[in-house]
């Protein structure tokens, strides 16, 4: 279907309000939406002049949803215990006195490693386990679990670690092969080959990952974005690092070395219904829910909330989700990402949402998913 605003997918009678709100004129932007309630497909439509059916995009920390799910499912399994500290999984961890950092901590954004002293190198990051070392080795920035701070890269390698004790496997493959591939989403923690065709190129985040700082901004703002590019990145379409000592995102997603790692934090790829379809994976509703009611309670509850020291804004974090979700109602989870996409679970309305985009508004989710919330929200009022 295709109507006269150039929107195209598919729209359940009742739904029409929030097709109207996706529809604004914004000529040259691509996106995508896709909204289940209660397990049923409602809404799956996409614009602009390059979005085909099958196109796939770049999320950033919309990643950081599909690796909260898989932390999850390790508990609902009985894999991992969020009160256990994160030490009995991997034993290296215990170092600079971080042997009492529980798992809850560690996921809620408290564990105070925000980065390495030095920061690091986009190669560390991709290949996981120079970085995974040097986190274990490190001491925490300030004291685990009397603040918390964004740990915008980090928190994807401190995950993935522990799921590589616990299962043997990168948390990409585990994701994969436990949800992915047996409900049916289209999202992807290490890109296959295969899928490149589908990409839909994200437009460069115009700010750099550590931007000049703000009069006010927080005491670990640079600390969490710091990454160093590799020496060759002028001819691998990553811009040296600015003066300040941050790295330009634009391009991350660019290197194909990038898109088949598999960071946990900012390397997912996918499209809005794969975004929705994972929510919808979690909730009751159609077909056999990942998580029950009790660890979606655990992994939901708000562990830490307020001012953030790493961003300059307050913040509020279950286990990895973003409580509540960016631009949603109050009793939603889920993560928005630099680029503009964003995607949760509303489990007071039934709701899994996935939103995805090629152009960023200047970071983190576009405004338009708040719109496109709100209509939502009156639809099922």
């Amino acid at each position: 279907m295709t109507d006269d605003t150039g929107v195209r997918g598919f729209v359940k009678p009742g739904f029409e309000a929030v097709r109207d709100a996706f529809a604004v004129d914004r000529p040259g932007v691509n996106a995508a939406l896709a909204v289940h309630v209660h397990g049923e497909r409602v809404i799956d439509v996409w614009t602009g002049p390059d979005h085909r059916e099958d196109s796939i995009m770049g999320v950033y920390s919309s990643t950081k949803g599909a690796s909260g799910v898989v932390l999850a499912l390790l508990i609902e399994r009985g894999l991992v215990d969020p009160d256990a500290p994160v030490a009995d999984y991997w034993p290296e961890f215990a170092a600079a006195g971080k042997h009492g950092i529980t798992v809850r901590v560690l996921a809620s954004h408290q564990a105070g490693l925000v980065n390495v002293d030095g920061g690091f190198e986009f190669t560390e990051l991709i290949e996981h386990t120079p970085l995974a070392e040097r986190l274990a080795a490190q001491a925490p920035f300030w004291e685990p679990g009397k603040g918390h701070g964004y740990h915008a890269l980090t928190i994807g390698t401190l995950l993935d670690e522990l799921v590589r004790r616990v299962t043997g496997m990168p948390l990409g493959e585990y994701f994969r092969r436990e949800i992915a591939e047996p409900y049916g989403i289209d999202f992807f923690i290490g890109l296959p080959e295969a899928e490149e065709p589908r990409i839909l190129p994200v437009k460069p985040i115009s700010s750099t990952g550590a931007p000049s700082l703000p009069p006010n901004s927080p005491p670990f703002f640079l600390q969490a974005m710091n990454i160093t590019p590799p020496p060759e990145a002028g001819s691998r379409g990553i811009d040296r690092p600015p003066a300040d000592g941050g790295q330009r995102r634009g391009d991350l997603l660019s290197i194909r070395e990038f898109r088949a790692a598999g960071v946990p934090s900012i390397g997912g790829f996918g499209s809005a219904r794969g975004l929705a379809a994972l929510y919808a994976a979690v909730l009751p509703g159609a077909g056999t829910p990942l998580l029950s009611e009790k660890t979606i309670r655990t992994v939901t509850e708000i562990h830490a909330t307020g001012d953030d020291l790493a961003l300059p804004f307050p913040t509020g974090f279950g286990l990895v989700f973003q409580r509540p979700a960016r631009y949603a109602n109050p009793g939603s989870f889920g993560h928005d990402g630099a680029a503009g996409a964003n995607a949760y679970a509303d489990p007071d309305l039934g709701v899994a949402f996935g939103y995805v985009t090629d152009t960023t508004t200047g970071g983190g989710a576009d405004p338009l998913a708040g719109d496109l919330t709100t209509a939502l929200t009156r639809v099922l009022a």
